[in-house]
């Protein structure tokens, strides 16, 4: 299974392909991506207020969908339940940013932006940053999701169900079950999005072990620094909200 020519995204679809047809159950992860959901649907409130009282909402609002990147099932030092992830959430967005090039991101804000969600829960404030982008920029804006379940990634049908339909203007899928993006089993028309895009957006380390293996840009990765390999291969240290911008 290990290849030095093979990312670690590539072997985490491998191992829970296989865990999957142990289980024969394709999307074990189902409840607590519910939960997940419930929790920062009740949480919003907050956020809402945090954002509206800031003095750049856009900024507000992605730091808090990075601080809701918090929950990793499995990973040391991150939540590991929603419940977890409620209770140190207001704690993680008092850190602020740890490294932020959001005002960077801007200059890019035309033409066509792609944004890759990761986690439900998190996904839940990924909506509040879209409303806020399409209500600044003259944008297409479009989401790109999982097809097929994978962890507590969010789906087609988890972001048809929170009403992204109504934000975003094109909702497409990554295609291939996949930890990441297997670029090899992507759409065209996902290929011909991502060779055009002024941005390109990706939440979550998973989304960035994948990126980081090619050379798209400009991509702003969103993610809360979750392990030491990650913070060592990006060059900032773990435990930190990033806003990392690569042109």
């Amino acid at each position: 299974m290990y290849s030095s020519r093979k990312s670690s995204a590539e072997i985490a679809t491998q191992i829970h392909g296989y865990a999957y047809q142990l289980l024969k159950n394709n999307d074990p992860y189902k409840g607590l991506k519910e939960r997940s959901n419930e929790i920062a649907l009740k949480l919003m409130p907050k956020v809402k207020e945090i954002v509206e009282k800031s003095d750049d909402e856009l900024k507000a609002a992605i730091l808090c969908s990075i601080a809701a990147n918090s929950i990793d099932f499995g990973i040391a030092g991150s939540a590991s339940s929603p419940e977890e992830m409620a209770a140190k959430f207001e704690d993680y967005v008092a850190q602020g940013f740890g490294h932020d090039d959001v005002d960077e991101m801007r200059k890019y804000f035309e033409g066509e932006i792609l944004y890759f969600t990761d986690n439900c829960g998190e996904v839940v404030f990924d909506k509040l940053v879209c409303e806020i982008i399409k209500k600044e920029y003259d944008v297409h804006l479009t989401l790109v999701c999982k097809k097929y379940p994978i962890l507590t990634d969010a789906t087609y049908e988890d972001v048809k169900k929170l009403g992204f339909e109504d934000v975003v203007d094109e909702i497409i899928t990554t295609g291939k079950f996949a930890v990441g993006v297997d670029f090899n089993g992507i759409s065209e028309k996902l290929k011909d999005k991502l060779q055009k895009a002024n941005l390109i957006i990706c939440k979550g380390m998973a989304n960035y072990e994948a990126f980081s293996e090619t050379r798209y840009r400009p991509i702003a990765y969103l993610m809360r620094i979750k392990c030491d390999s990650i913070a060592e291969d990006i060059g900032l240290p773990a435990g930190i909200n990033v806003a990392k911008l690569y042109r």
